[in-house]
């Protein structure tokens, strides 16, 4: 990246079993008035989409994560792939539907941006049809989006 962006650290809350399998999760995010936007998709890390304005502290030469400032009206979706050798297939998909992806290869999950002016109608329907075929899981990162109602 270049001096344009920063790496933003967010902590992270381990579970019992170990998960998320790290403390802390870095994201890369510009300076823009008023703090830093999220150039990237997270992970592990809730309540965070790309395009969203977040404060920042400086400690022990590192920049960490403060507060959330503004939304960027993302939502964000974590989508676990079963049979690891569809990874890509999944992702093509998920970019048929308009949507970002960045991929996790170790454990075949892929990080899913859902602009705002995306609807999530087809995008539901299809992360829960392969779920219900077990091919895939799915859990949201944070969601913005106004679930439709036959989905609900």
């Amino acid at each position: 990246m270049n001096d344009t962006v920063k790496k933003v650290l967010f902590q992270l809350t381990q579970d019992e079993t170990g998960y998320p399998p790290a403390s802390v999760e870095g994201l890369w995010a510009k300076p823009v008035e008023g703090g830093y936007q999220v150039d990237n998709i997270p992970f592990y890390v809730y309540g965070i989409a790309p395009g969203d304005i977040i404060g920042t502290r400086d400690e022990d030469g590192e920049t960490w994560f403060d507060t959330l400032r503004s939304s960027g009206a993302s939502s964000v979706f974590r989508v676990i792939v079963k049979p690891p050798e569809t990874v890509d297939q999944v992702r093509a998909a998920l970019l048929d539907f308009g949507c970002q992806c960045e991929t996790e290869q170790a454990v075949k999950m892929l990080a899913v941006e859902v602009p705002p002016t995306r609807s999530l109608d087809t995008l539901l329907y299809y992360l829960l049809t392969q779920r219900e075929a077990d091919l895939l899981d799915f859990e949201e990162g944070v969601l913005r989006h106004t679930i439709p109602e036959e989905f609900r």
